[in-house]
């Protein structure tokens, strides 16, 4: 069993979606990492495991749990510093910028840090330069040395800045703390955006867990896994190599195809996503510096359900009706169709980047309601088809606007 097989079998008892168990554990492997390990990229720069994730959730859907846990077990192997409680961007600075006393008495004066915070909007003080800094000191391999910043006439210098983030938030939070510019400036473009609406089952906790999570216990593998230091064997004519370099053409290749647009940057950093994810799912196995088959395989497949995420929740800045781009598809495929029919199965294999399976029962329920697109039975297998006096309509209206 994995870590974070051991991480999600600990808490199948508990109401906290799954994923945020499992994003969190992520995040925890990523917190205690740091800079230690990396992976060359081509030999162009090192690429670390780092990550951002936010857990996006209403007020009572059991985000706090998920994050308290992490945050005790990172307390616990003490290897990096945690930044808990309400900050501002400067008081971050500050603590990053300090010396630690390590395992050992050791003196850390390098700048590795873990924001961890249950609501972000009430434990990051506003400021215009705040968003800016947090996605400037994602990028560590772009920071190596040292990284000055001034804010407000303070100077803080930082030796080779790496920071982790795990928050949780709610929509009406996200929309009035989170600016359009941080949308669209890179911020959002380095999260991982953990999207749920319903919790994973439902406990009173009146009774004892049968197996509760055990922080002291969970830390203890990860104790080993910061002694770690070094690259990460290259993927250079590996089997796990040569699968990501498929992926990577491909998912790329489709996307320019698909003319699909994003704003935030999510999907133009995604291949380093699928890497960093990667990376963190490996030293899960075991406290080797080796990506494995198996760990690139889950990495693609978790990355890939993620793209959507991002989309529902910044949809409300974007100021447009709902779905408008992914309709205009459906409306392009199905008239381009000899038949004008398609299953649903090829619809989602097809267009997986541009909606999840819940957004197009919603998009496939207002063409129904609006008589334009009818879901048919066949065999089993679900087929949507275009009535043949809409593909008429729609023609002349194509035609109309030339």
């Amino acid at each position: 069993m994995t870590w974070l097989e051991e991480l999600m079998d600990c808490t199948k008892e508990l109401e906290s979606p799954r994923s945020f168990w499992y994003w969190s554990g992520l995040a925890t492997i990523s917190a205690i990492l740091k800079d230690s390990v990396w992976i060359s990229r081509g030999g162009a720069f090192d690429f670390y495991p780092n990550i951002y994730v936010m857990l996006l959730a209403g007020s009572a859907l059991k985000k706090g749990l998920p994050i308290g846990i992490s945050k005790r077990i990172v307390k616990e192997v003490n290897n990096t510093k945690l930044i808990i409680g309400r900050s501002s961007i400067q008081g971050i600075m500050k603590k990053l910028s300090s010396a630690q006393t390590s395992p050992g008495g050791k003196i850390n004066t390098k700048s590795c840090g873990f924001i961890v915070a249950s609501e972000f909007s009430s434990s990051l003080v506003e400021d215009p330069a705040a968003f800016n800094l947090l996605t400037d000191l994602y990028d560590r391999q772009f920071n190596p040395g040292d990284y000055e910043s001034l804010l407000k006439s303070e100077v803080f210098q930082l030796r080779d800045p790496t920071l982790s983030m795990l928050i949780a938030t709610n929509d009406p939070h996200l929309k009035e703390f989170v600016k359009t510019k941080d949308i669209y400036g890179g911020f959002f473009g380095r999260m991982f955006v953990i999207r749920e609406e319903h919790v994973s089952r439902l406990n009173s906790l009146v009774d004892d867990l049968v197996n509760p999570p055990d922080p002291i216990k969970l830390a203890g593998y990860l104790k080993e896994l910061a002694k770690l230091q070094g690259p990460f064997k290259s993927l250079s004519g590996t089997p796990q190599g040569k699968k990501y370099n498929l992926w990577y053409t491909d998912f790329y290749k489709t996307v320019e195809k698909q003319k699909i647009e994003d704003n935030t940057g999510t999907i133009g950093r995604f291949g380093d996503s699928v890497l960093k994810v990667a990376m963190l799912l490996s030293l899960s196995e075991k406290p080797e510096l080796e990506i494995t088959e198996k760990a690139m395989d889950e990495a693609i497949e978790v990355c890939e359900k993620l793209i959507t995420g991002v989309r529902k929740a910044t949809m409300g800045h974007e100021g447009r009706a709902q779905f408008v781009e992914q309709k205009s598809i459906i409306i392009a495929e199905l008239l381009e169709r000899e038949d004008h029919r398609i299953s649903r199965t090829q619809l989602m294999k097809k267009y997986w980047m541009q909606f999840n399976s819940d957004e197009l029962d919603i998009i496939m329920r207002s063409f129904d309601d609006a008589g334009m697109i009818h879901p048919h039975q066949y065999g089993g297998t679900l087929v949507y088809e275009m009535p043949e006096s809409v593909v008429e309509d729609m023609i002349a209206r194509m035609r109309g606007k030339k």
